[in-house]
């Protein structure tokens, strides 16, 4: 220690002040580096850190203050979908689901006085796997229509009127001339909502 102070002393007084400056700047950027950049980088990251909780804690608020709303939604949608299950038709395999949708545009039509001279079963859709819904089409064909009013119930009965939610599609009349009505051969499509207890 006493051989650096002889060094500091043989040193002029303005080689001194420099040194001695120079000495004064290494422990300010040895401070800076080891304590105050640290520092400020915690606390940087302490604040971007709680900002994020605070936007996450405004979420939570918005979606607790939007609970009930939520929860009177889905207590909605589940009263649509149990009365709209009772729509659905219910069979243990897709083609008993077929044959029960064939039957019921039978019975529609019987009841219409008209009668169905072919159905055919289309490819089938599913809709969900658990619990498993199929959307069942089938093509039909009523010849030989006598009436326009029977053709109205008809379809009137299979849209509205009906026990089981059925949907018309791909609608087709083919008459003799413009105003002729008697022998006119009415196609369609028609689909079904299906509820299968087993998969085929």
């Amino acid at each position: 220690m006493e051989r650096l102070i002889e060094v500091f002393r043989r040193f002029k007084v303005r080689e001194r002040v420099l040194l001695i400056a120079a000495i004064i700047v290494l422990f300010y950027i040895g401070i800076d580096r080891v304590i105050i950049t640290p520092f400020f980088a915690s606390i940087n990251e302490t604040k971007q850190m709680l900002e994020t909780k605070e936007k996450l804690l405004e979420k939570s608020y918005v979606f607790i203050a939007n609970k009930k709303r939520y929860e009177e939604r889905l207590n909605e949608l589940e009263q649509y979908y149990e009365k709209m299950k009772k729509k659905f038709l219910y069979e243990e395999t897709e083609e008993l689901a077929s044959a029960k949708l064939q039957e019921i545009v039978n019975d529609i039509a019987k009841k219409n006085g008209l009668i169905v001279s072919r159905s055919t079963a289309l490819k089938k859709n599913i809709i969900n796997k658990n619990p498993y819904l199929i959307a069942l089409s089938i093509n039909i064909e009523i010849s030989n229509i006598e009436s326009t009013e029977k053709l109205r119930d008809f379809l009137y009965d299979i849209e509205y009127d009906n026990a089981k939610t059925l949907f018309i599609d791909n609608l087709r009349i083919k008459a003799l001339g413009l105003k002729a009505v008697k022998g006119a051969i009415f196609n369609s499509t028609l689909t079904a909502v299906a509820f299968i207890e087993k998969k085929s």
